[in-house]
């Protein structure tokens, strides 16, 4: 395996001038967002703000042309798990979902959870090749991918000018399997711009394109031909059958730390890992757990492993393990330990 450490691009970030009550309801985002809409909102120097159209998850407002009617069933699906919880519920069961799709082709939605303008966490669901619908990764609480002010510091980095973006430039949200959330900012005359949406870093074009390509060659089936799209929701409050019986364990959180604070972890054997249990066991013997893919960029550099939660059958005869990777300079994530396996390997951070 290569084990190239990857420093992130900007380990220290300027901290936006955009207050919490000025993204409140702007984390929600059409699919493609025109300059010139940027431009006629931008309030300051150090805020952006959008005109968003949104889906809501609730029987008087469905829509299917942000999301199809499975995708607002299996989000609601996933709520009902992470607000199984009576004393950690924090708002899931009470909340609105707001919808998004995440570029064109990539059958994949962000889902953003708020109370009264309140964030509560995000979920992002995507299509599998064979057309069943997975949770690909979520969090909880305020932070979330595609981040407003992590778009606005890295457009200022790249002394992008909101009145040139304005005549033929467009921001898109896209998302490529397994787990890179990203922006794609085009510019007339200008070569195009990626953004890694969970730390506002700047990602190469090449292996950006090099992805996109090998996702259409892919060739995902489309959504339609392949899920029940006419199912239709029922209220949160009444019975429903189709809903699958599974319960979120509560979330267990490490501390937080920096891997590029001690590189010994380099040079050390990585954790023998199929499932969750030798992590536990690390953190067990207070151990801190690094993670590093075998492409880095696609990650934003090696990330901590900062906590976990475990997805059980009522009947506890299944579980789905979810391990949240970021923290320290990027979103807490919390994705399927097995796309991780997959992808990299978990060290000890003080070997």
């Amino acid at each position: 395996m290569n084990r190239n450490f990857h420093r992130p691009w900007h380990m220290i970030r300027r901290v936006a001038g955009v207050s919490a009550m000025c993204l409140l309801g702007l984390t929600t985002l059409s699919t493609s967002l025109q300059a010139e809409d940027i431009l006629s909102l931008h309030a300051s120097t150090t805020e952006l703000s959008f005109q968003l159209t949104t889906a809501r998850s609730d029987d008087s407002h469905l829509s299917g042309k942000l999301a199809p009617v499975a995708v607002q069933q299996f989000a609601l699906q996933q709520v009902k798990a992470l607000g199984s919880l009576q004393n950690t519920d924090q708002g899931w069961n009470s909340a609105q979902l707001d919808f998004s799709p995440l570029g064109p082709g990539t059958h994949s939605w962000l889902v953003n959870a708020h109370i009264d303008g309140s964030r509560v966490g995000y979920l992002i669901i995507t299509a599998n090749l064979k057309g069943k619908l997975q949770l690909s990764e979520y969090g909880q609480g305020e932070h979330n991918p595609y981040d407003l002010s992590l778009l606005q510091q890295s457009l200022q980095r790249h002394h992008v000018d909101l009145k040139e973006l304005s005549r033929g430039g467009n921001i898109q949200l896209r998302y490529a399997f397994p787990l890179l959330a990203y922006w794609q900012v085009e510019q007339s005359g200008a070569d195009i711009i990626y953004i890694d949406a969970t730390n506002g870093d700047t990602l190469p074009n090449g292996v950006v394109e090099a992805m996109e390509r090998k996702s259409q060659d892919e060739q995902t089936p489309t959504l339609s031909s392949t899920l029940p799209v006419t199912v239709q929701l029922q209220s949160r409050s009444a019975e429903r059958s189709n809903v699958p019986s599974f319960s979120a364990d509560p979330i267990y959180v490490q501390p937080d730390f920096d891997p590029a604070d001690n590189l010994l972890w380099i040079t050390s054997k990585a954790v023998p890992v199929t499932s969750l249990q030798p992590l536990i066991q690390q953190w067990t013997n207070q151990q801190a757990i690094v993670f590093s893919a075998d492409d880095n960029i696609l990650y934003g550099g090696p990330l901590p492993v900062s906590g976990y939660q475990v997805w059980r059958n009522d009947d506890r005869s299944e579980q789905i393990e979810y391990v949240a990777i970021g923290g320290h300079s990027s979103v807490r994530r919390f994705v399927p330990i097995d796309t991780l396996i997959e992808d990299g390997h978990f060290y000890i951070f003080k070997p």
